[in-house]
């Protein structure tokens, strides 16, 4: 998933980009219909002098070929006359006939320029001589020449381009093609009247002879093409189409800019072929020449960009600088000679770190006099060393008058107060708060000895984990205290475990159970009963006030019945698996 630039990225960096970008966006837009509407008038411009240009051509080509073929139907009803005299005649008629034949054919070689022979398939002798403008071939060879599927099923037809033998070897030609009929309808002879390509193709050529053109016929069919062309009979079959819906027009394919012109009346068709880069050279120059200037704007536009970035991005800059120094250096790394909204910035930023400054200090007051009244409170209780002699002192005497019970509740009561009074810390290790509750029911142990049943059962992972000191031992008191006040034998189990993301801690025991309308004011009136008890302590009121306060509302205690038939205290702490470093170990 694509992020947002302006959340992700430098400021200076989406500044310039973007500056660049848009230019850049613009040139490209610029170039592209520049070169568009350059080329489209130059398409236009050049496909209507090519149209112009191929409708004068097919005018000199049309007049030139009818008249090929009006020869071709005189010579072919002439045929018909002298053929006819000599049906039944004899021999000498017959070669008669044949040599009037070839010199009224030699008069229509000799009289139209653009001829280079004449060939005819009949039944007359065969007679093929290379140095003779009039051959003539036997009828049975038609079917054998190449070009014979263009006139099997019409009377005339334009042959393309093919090959015949003359006296300079074989020339190619192009061919008209026109069979002879009797009076009853019977076709018995083909006249063929030859134009010799580079001829035929002079017809098609401009003026300046650069012309690349095809000429096809009435059927769509490839007749001859410059020597240039490439042209080919299946580029023009796709292209049928498009020249038989109008008689004018142009297409274009990659480099190829095509033209085409088609006679009305003879329906002959000029293709004319130019190359598109040829034709739009000046105009990829003109392109070209907005590019570059394009890519000169670009370039001052880059420039522009990063100057005025950097000069965006320098009091940005002096601000982190500022914010990341903090507090070794107060507020000065900030000039002072900014007025626009970069200074009132830098005015605001400063009395926002003399406001921290000023909180800083209040909260250095604070832990300093919470810390000191803590310390004279401990020392005004007891002091700590005087409290290990004196309870080592009763221990030994415990001994020598041989109470080991006693002796074992002195040294139980000493790491209590060890455990209690050495680590100052409001969070301590999971394990040390066991520790010192196992330390206390040790010491319940002795007075109920095995009318006692406990057990403390924390998972694994939680032993490093942290929590408020001295937390459970006020839930473990109050059980024995007042759960399980005048019984004969005691059962009480301490689970900890994690849930989800929480630390959930369950003390349950078989005491008396808690009448549910004194649950909601329960921590305040058992803190005064084992205050009246036990002559002060810590109490329930005080674990849900410190609770509160380190960890807030989210966190605390909630007391139920219990399935062992007594009471159930269910307690919620975070999980914290590292020491704190605020002051004093608060999280």
């Amino acid at each position: 998933m694509l992020r947002n630039p302006f959340k992700s990225m430098r400021i200076d960096f989406v500044f310039f980009f973007g500056f660049a970008f848009i230019v850049a966006l613009l040139v490209g837009l610029i170039v592209y219909m520049s070169y568009t509407s350059s080329s489209r008038q130059i398409a236009t411009s050049t496909s209507y002098y090519q149209q112009k240009l191929l409708s004068e051509l097919n005018k000199k080509l049309t007049t030139t070929l009818v008249d090929i073929e009006q020869s071709s139907n005189t010579a072919s009803k002439n045929v018909d006359i002298i053929y006819s005299r000599m049906q039944g005649g004899e021999l000498y008629e017959r070669v008669r006939a044949q040599s009037e034949i070839r010199s009224q054919l030699n008069n229509y070689v000799f009289g139209t320029p653009i001829l280079q022979s004449i060939h005819v398939y009949s039944a007359l002798p065969a007679s093929y001589s290379v140095q003779e403008y009039v051959q003539f071939l036997p009828m049975e060879q038609i079917e054998q020449e190449g070009w014979y599927p263009d006139i099997e099923k019409t009377d005339y037809a334009w042959l393309s381009e093919h090959t015949i033998r003359t006296n300079t070897g074989d020339t190619p030609v192009i061919s008209f093609a026109r069979k002879v009929y009797n009076n009853r309808n019977q076709y018995y002879a083909l006249i063929v009247l030859n134009i010799k390509v580079p001829v035929f193709q002079s017809l098609i050529e401009s003026d300046d002879g650069e012309a690349d053109v095809a000429l096809l016929d009435a059927t769509g069919k490839l007749i001859t093409q410059t020597a240039d062309s490439t042209y080919t009979q299946s580029y023009v079959d796709r292209m049928r189409a498009r020249l038989e819906a109008s008689s004018i027009g142009s297409d274009r394919s990659g480099d190829i800019f095509l033209v085409w012109s088609k006679s009305i009346d003879s329906k002959w068709t000029l293709l004319e072929q130019s190359s598109w880069r040829e034709m739009t050279r000046s105009s990829m120059k003109t392109t070209k020449l907005y590019l570059l200037l394009g890519v000169f704007a670009i370039l001052l536009i880059m420039l522009l960009g990063t100057f005025l970035a950097r000069q965006f991005m320098k009091p940005i800059g002096l601000l982190l600088r500022a914010m990341n120094a903090f507090p070794n250096h107060r507020g000065d790394l900030l000039p002072g000679d900014y007025k626009n909204e970069f200074g009132r910035l830098f005015q605001g930023y400063g009395k926002l770190t003399n406001r921290i400054d000023e909180l800083y200090g209040n909260l250095e007051v604070q832990y300093e006099s919470r810390r000191n009244a803590e310390i004279r409170s401990l020392q005004m209780m007891i002091n700590p060393h005087f409290l290990y002699n004196s309870l080592d002192q009763v221990n030994w005497a415990a001994i020598e008058a041989g109470q080991s019970q006693i002796s074992r509740m002195l040294a139980l009561l000493g790491q209590m107060f060890r455990l209690a009074l050495t680590n100052t810390d409001s969070l301590v290790p999971v394990s040390e708060e066991v520790a010192h509750i196992d330390c206390y029911l040790q010491f319940q142990q002795i007075r109920w000895e095995e009318q006692l049943v406990y057990r403390v059962d924390v998972a694994e992972e939680t032993k490093r984990w942290y929590m408020p000191k001295i937390i459970l031992q006020p839930f473990i008191e109050n059980a024995f205290v007042h759960g399980f006040h005048g019984k004969r034998s005691a059962k009480l189990t301490v689970t900890i475990r994690p849930s989800a993301d929480r630390l959930e801690i369950a003390i349950a025991d078989d005491g008396r159970t808690i009448p549910r309308e004194r649950r909601e004011t329960l921590p305040e009136g058992a803190d005064k009963a084992a205050a009246g008890a036990k002559g002060g302590g810590y109490g329930l009121r005080n674990v849900r006030e410190r609770i509160e306060a380190l960890f807030g509302p989210a966190y605390g205690f909630e007391l139920t019945d219990s399935e062992m038939g007594g009471t159930l205290a269910l307690l919620r702490l975070p999980i914290i698996r590292e020491r704190p470093n605020k002051p004093g170990g608060d999280n």
